[in-house]
C-alpha cells in the first residue's frame, strides 16, 4: 500500500508540473470561445460520469462480494471487469480536457497506461490463482476497461445503477466536490491563461453538464 501511495503521489507530482509547463506556454491553448466552452462542457460531464460509475461499481460490489470472498460478475462488473478503474479514468480525462488542452488528450490517456497496466495485471494474476477457470471464463467474455460499443448499447441501467447501492459508500462525496474543482481549476486557467477570469460563466457551464448529465442518465434509465 505504501508503495501504491509513492507512485501516485510521483504522478500527481508529474501532472502539477506538466500543468504548470503548459501555462507557460498559453499559445498552446485554443483561443475559439465556443471550443473552450465545448471541451469544459464535455470535460465535467466525463468527470460526473466517471464519479457515477465509481459509485455504482463500489456500491455493487459492497452489497454483492460476501465480505471480498466472492467474484462480482453483475452489474457494472457484467460489462467491464474494472468499472473502478474506467471511472477513474473518465475523471482523469475530464479535468484535462478542462485544466489541459483537448488535443492532451492522448497523453493523459498514456499516462493511465502507464500508471494501471502492471496493478491490473497484478490483481488479474490474483483473481486468476483465487477463482481459476470461473475468472478465465468470466475474461474472455467481459473487457478488461473499455468496454464494446455493443455492451455500451446493451447496458440495462436500472441493474447498473441501482439506487440502494449508489449511496452506500464514500464515492458520493466525489461526485458533489469534484466538478467544483474542476470549476475552480478552469476558472485558475482562465486568469493564468487568458489574463481574466469568468467564474459565472464556468458556473453555467457546470450546470448545463449538471443538466446533460441528468437529462441524458434519465432517459437511458427509463429506457432499460
Amino acid at each position: 500500500m505504501k508503495k501504491r501511495i509513492q507512485i501516485d503521489s510521483l504522478l500527481l507530482a508529474l501532472l502539477v508540473i506538466l500543468t504548470g509547463l503548459l501555462y507557460g506556454f498559453p499559445h498552446l491553448y485554443s483561443t475559439q470561445h465556443f471550443m473552450v466552452n465545448f471541451w469544459n462542457v464535455l470535460g465535467f460531464v466525463a468527470i460526473m460520469k466517471g464519479a457515477f460509475i465509481r459509485m455504482a461499481a463500489r456500491g455493487h460490489k459492497k452489497a454483492h462480494s460476501l465480505q471480498g470472498s466472492g467474484l462480482v460478475t453483475t452489474g457494472l462488473y457484467g460489462y467491464v471487469r474494472n468499472p473502478m478503474y474506467l471511472g477513474t479514468y473518465l475523471i482523469g480525462a475530464g479535468f484535462a480536457l478542462i485544466v489541459w488542452p483537448w488535443w492532451m488528450l492522448p497523453i493523459f490517456t498514456w499516462l493511465f497506461y502507464l500508471r494501471f497496466r502492471r496493478q491490473i495485471i497484478k490483481e488479474e494474476k490474483f483473481l486468476t490463482e483465487t477463482f481459476g477457470e470461473e475468472y478465465r471464463k468470466y475474461c474472455r467474455s467481459v473487457a478488461r476497461i473499455f468496454p464494446h460499443w455493443r455492451q455500451i448499447w446493451a447496458l440495462n441501467m436500472r441493474e447498473a445503477f441501482r439506487p440502494d447501492e449508489l449511496w452506500t459508500t464514500g464515492e458520493k462525496y466525489v461526485l458533489l466536490l469534484l466538478p467544483i474543482l474542476a470549476a475552480l481549476l478552469g476558472t485558475l486557467k482562465q486568469q493564468l491563461i487568458f489574463g481574466t477570469t469568468h467564474f459565472s460563466e464556468t458556473l453555467t457551464l457546470l450546470a448545463i453538464a449538471v443538466g446533460i448529465f441528468v437529462v441524458g442518465f434519465q432517459i437511458r434509465y427509463h429506457l432499460s
